[in-house]
């Protein structure tokens, strides 16, 4: 599972430094590659190869038919994947077609959210953070006990 955060930086060249602790993550699941793709302006996702195919798997069994909504967002996934290798030195070259789409620049922060990462440009993602922790108390509670989640 990943897990924390990791602010880095790209390259000129296009290319993120993986941390050792996510490359060592991967090699342990099987697989040195990771499938990147496009979530959003401000963000992309990458996947251990083994859990694209899962995830790939599930947005091509869903019902889109006559939803435009879901059908933009399965192809946004779908058509923007794109399995990428480390080099020696533990970087992956980002498509430029992917970086060209999202906000950010050379800045970056690299997060584990359990079964992928996500990169977020630094300023997104503190934007991110700062409205997570002004969640209303009271707000969540309520919310929380609409789920069958135990903290």
């Amino acid at each position: 599972m990943f897990g924390g955060s990791h602010d880095l930086s790209i390259d000129s060249k296009g290319r993120l430094a993986i941390p050792a602790k996510f490359r060592e993550l991967l090699l342990r699941q099987g697989s040195p590659s990771l499938v990147v793709t496009l979530d959003s302006r401000e963000r992309l996702l990458m996947y251990p190869l083994q859990e694209w195919e899962r995830v790939a798997a599930q947005l091509l069994s869903m019902k889109v038919a006559g939803n435009t909504t879901l059908q933009r967002y399965q192809n946004l996934l779908l058509h923007n994947a794109d399995q990428l290798e480390w080099d020696s030195a533990g970087r992956i070259l980002l498509p430029q077609n992917l970086r060209k789409r999202v906000v950010f620049e050379k800045e970056v922060t690299l997060v584990g959210r359990a079964n992928r990462l996500e990169l977020w440009g630094r300023e997104q993602w503190e934007a991110e953070m700062e409205q997570a922790l002004d969640i209303d108390a009271d707000e969540l509670a309520f919310q929380l006990s609409q789920t069958d989640l135990q903290l």
